[in-house]
């Protein structure tokens, strides 16, 4: 990884509170690691984001900043409305159709194409993400804090995800790889969205 990235990394990490790392309330702390584990432990949520950072490595050069915070400001909206109740219509089955749609775009975009109509598609998702988010969110959490944990990890798997695509589109031999690798996803994302379906 080049040191660019590790820059990156470090600057979109200090755009958070540092309170939110270092306060020592039980309710707050607890709400910021529910947040920050969530989106982990979440295998359609983790494929989603890992997906939209690879993406954007992609298509290259702004979107590889844009498209990312897009999903979380997107992600942001949608967790507002999901902390005020707010019911939306086969929210799971979207999550899991996110993880077809951005595993097969991996396999089907191509580098530094225009790739401007992955925007809609990211901020659709993003909400539903989010808005699962803030529906699950547990009562005695802080939500500023649980807002700030799943953000950041948000952050860094698109970050992960970054560097997985930059990493496998610097050579032409590790083309196939990466196609594979977004089939895979998205028949994962399909296996969820059947699974959602009959539950």
């Amino acid at each position: 990884m080049r040191p660019r990235w590790i820059f990156l990394a470090l600057g979109m990490l200090a755009c958070f509170p540092a309170e939110a790392f270092a306060h020592v309330d039980r309710q707050a702390g607890a709400g910021f690691l529910s947040g920050l584990l969530h989106p982990v432990f979440g295998l359609d949520h983790f494929l989603a984001m890992l997906s939209v950072g690879i993406v954007s490595a992609q298509l290259g050069g702004k979107k590889v900043f844009i498209i990312p915070a897009v999903f979380v400001l997107s992600m942001v909206g949608g967790a507002v409305a999901g902390l005020q109740g707010q019911a939306w219509p086969l929210s799971e089955a979207g999550i899991a159709l996110s993880v077809v749609v951005l595993g097969a775009a991996i396999a089907l975009v191509r580098e530094n194409g225009g790739g401007w109509g992955v925007m809609p598609v990211v901020m659709f998702f993003g909400s539903l993400h989010g808005h699962a988010h803030g529906l699950e969110l547990p009562q005695s959490a802080d939500p500023v804090y649980y807002a700030a944990g799943f953000v950041t990890s948000t952050t860094l798997i698109h970050l992960l995800g970054v560097g997985i695509g930059h990493g496998l589109t610097r050579h032409a031999r590790y083309d196939p790889l990466l196609r594979h690798m977004g089939s895979v996803m998205a028949g994962m994302g399909l296996m969820i969205l059947l699974r959602s379906v009959a539950s």
